[in-house]
């Protein structure tokens, strides 16, 4: 396998199946249409009066292919009757000819093009049909007319999503979850363009060599319990990059969590001065749960309490930082009691003000201090807000200082780090909300999946997607990311047959045809894995490096080198350890190249020595 040991491979958005209570409302909606539009507008020659009331009698009883043929001889003798045109479209969506019905509705709304019911239907038969692209102007048309229609907002917000225009589909499945707060695929919808989003900042962190980049990685490693590795990664930022912000806690949260309590305290102090009472709160949340480790009660109290004076915000904000430790102490209720009191909250109203607030811990005053000014903030305090807030849990506020950060220093690391780790809050806190309304919703089994993929739970993951399909068997998005991570697992006749039941139904399906093909080159069938290789070649972005990778080998294995050249000249984004430099270099040398061969043997060189525990990591 050559995406990496984890299996993370690149992204892909959730396609869901069109919601059950979004099918309902079409229907309800289809039978409004007809209710409407069953008599011409004008009277009728004889022969039309007769063919309608056929055509009525067909739908009432419920045959509505029959219906659809009348309506055409209709329009055959009066291509004008508007009425009959849109009976057709009807007639043929409840038929289940969907693809007809498109075509019918791209006709019949030239004439109508401000009706809500037609545009609504041609846009969530076009999501049938697996055409985002074409339903998108359709359900924004439908949403002109009826802004306030939260069965509108989540049918657009499904068809961006699909069309990876994530930033659209998050605003839109916001409106939806505002429209109708129960409605639990409205909210994993809004945790699946959070994540989305979250995934296109990390790939565009990944292009830097930033200590940001470093950190993110760790603390990905602390969450999946992987502390010696975090460990390692962090204590070279410390040396390196000192002034990346609550360093130091962090490396003692991962030495904490391999039980190194004295190494973790002395983290902790290098962040909190005790005697100023400033510094990283982070780190006085840390000397409570090393007090607690120790089983001293009363230390691990007094700091929490004395964190929860200097900003309870925060300290309820960052909770999973030292919950476990006090849990297991016994300070459970004792710790929930310091959470739900009261404590009030000097608010600082002057931006001059914010850095100090920052350097006493006090970020929920530090942010409220210049959320007011965000226009006119230059690029440090846009900085300083964008850290605050996150530490505070304003997370609406650090969305806007790192989107003006980007706008200011675009692919900033600092503004993509802080960004990356609010949406991935905002994601949880969404799928949160779907699972309190409904814990039994396919849709959100694979948005579960995808988060326990990111964090390495690859076992975990594997059972919520199968939990995906057990609910809705032709839940591909659900198929696909399972094929993903057995391939990953090398659990190739399991991954064969997911990608196969996708293929089936989708036969283009880039990444489908990436998984199948990667399965056939991993068994040396590399002639057979060849077709759908290049049938991959349609994959997104993130994805194609990996194609390009695999079609390499292959033609490196069937002696056409310079094809295997030109093929791994566009993978190169995936090497972060001289690696397919290297194999660039010794393609090289196999035609004779020796000016290309050495210089990219010295990028191989260069990347080596540079290699860290990170990128090892990262790989």
């Amino acid at each position: 396998m050559r995406i990496n040991s984890e299996g993370k491979m690149g992204t892909m958005p959730a396609r869901a199946p069109i919601p059950a209570r979004l099918l309902l409302a079409v229907l309800a909606l289809v039978c409004e249409l007809f209710s409407a539009l069953t008599c011409p507008a004008q009277a009728p020659t004889p022969q039309i009066q007769q063919l309608w009331q056929q055509a009525s009698e067909a739908q009432r009883a419920k045959d509505f292919t029959g219906a659809a043929a009348l309506y055409r001889k209709i329009l055959a003798l009066d291509p004008g009757l508007t009425e009959a045109e849109m009976n057709l479209c009807l007639s043929l969506h409840l038929a289940g000819n969907l693809q007809e019905a498109v075509k019918c509705f791209d006709h019949a709304t030239v004439k109508l093009p401000n009706q809500f019911g037609p545009n609504f239907l041609a846009g969530t038969d076009s999501l049938k049909l697996n055409h985002p692209d074409h339903a998108i102007p359709y359900l924004k048309r439908a949403a002109e007319e009826q802004p306030e229609n939260s069965d509108v907002r989540l049918a657009l917000a499904n068809a961006e999503l699909q069309e990876r225009r994530y930033s659209d589909a998050r605003e839109q499945f916001e409106r939806a979850t505002a429209l109708n707060a129960q409605d639990p695929e409205a909210w994993y919808g809004l945790g699946a363009a959070w994540l989305s989003l979250e995934r296109d900042a990390e790939a565009e962190l990944r292009k830097s060599s930033s200590p940001f980049r470093l950190v993110l990685i760790a603390e990905s490693d602390i969450r999946q319990g992987k502390g010696e590795r975090a460990a390692q990664i962090l204590d070279r930022v410390a040396d390196t990059a000192p002034n990346v912000p609550c360093v130091h806690s962090m490396l003692g949260f991962a030495d904490l969590q391999q039980g190194k309590l004295d190494e973790a305290e002395k983290q902790f102090q290098q962040e909190w001065d005790d005697a100023k009472s400033e510094g990283c709160l982070t780190a006085q949340l840390g000397k409570a749960a090393v007090a607690a480790r120790r089983s001293n009660a009363d230390q691990a109290m007094t700091r929490l309490r004395e964190a929860a004076a200097t900003d309870a915000v925060a300290v309820r904000a960052n909770r999973e930082l030292f919950w476990s430790s006090l849990a297991a102490a016994g300070l459970e209720e004792q710790a929930r009691a310091v959470l739900n009191e009261e404590h009030p909250q000097n608010e600082s109203e002057h931006r001059s003000d914010a850095a100090a607030e920052m350097r006493r811990g006090r970020y929920s005053a530090c942010s409220s201090s210049l959320a007011a000014h965000v226009a006119s903030l230059p690029f440090p305090q846009l900085h300083t807000l964008a850290m605050c807030s996150y530490y505070s849990g304003h997370d609406d506020r650090v969305m806007t200082a790192t989107t003006r950060m980007l706008r200011l220093s675009p692919a900033n690391p600092e503004a993509l780090y802080w960004q990356i780790q609010t949406e991935d809050r905002l994601a949880n806190a969404a799928i949160e909300k779907a699972s309190a309304i409904n814990p039994n919703s396919p849709s959100l089994h694979t948005l579960m999946g995808d988060m326990l993929h990111e964090r390495g739970d690859l076992d975990e993951a594997v059972e919520e997607y199968r939990r995906a399909i057990e609910l809705q068997p032709d839940f591909l998005g659900a198929r696909l990311h399972l094929a993903r991570i057995l391939n990953s697992q090398h659990k190739l006749d399991e991954a064969e047959q997911q990608a196969q039941w996708v293929l089936k139904a989708s036969p283009d399906q880039p990444e489908a045809n990436f998984i199948l093909g990667e399965v056939l080159l991993n068994r040396s069938q590399n002639a057979q894995a060849l077709p759908f290789l290049l049938r991959a070649q349609q994959a997104p972005p993130d994805v194609l490096p990996y194609v390009h990778d695999d079609l390499s080998l292959i033609y490196d294995d069937s002696g056409q080198t310079a094809k295997a050249i030109a093929e791994l000249k566009q993978a190169l984004s995936l090497d972060i350890d001289g690696s397919y430099h290297y194999r660039l270099g010794r393609l090289y040398l196999k035609i004779g190249d020796r000016a290309n061969a050495n210089a990219a043997m010295s990028v191989a060189k260069k990347m080596k020595d540079e290699v860290n525990p990170a990128a090892r990591v990262e790989k």
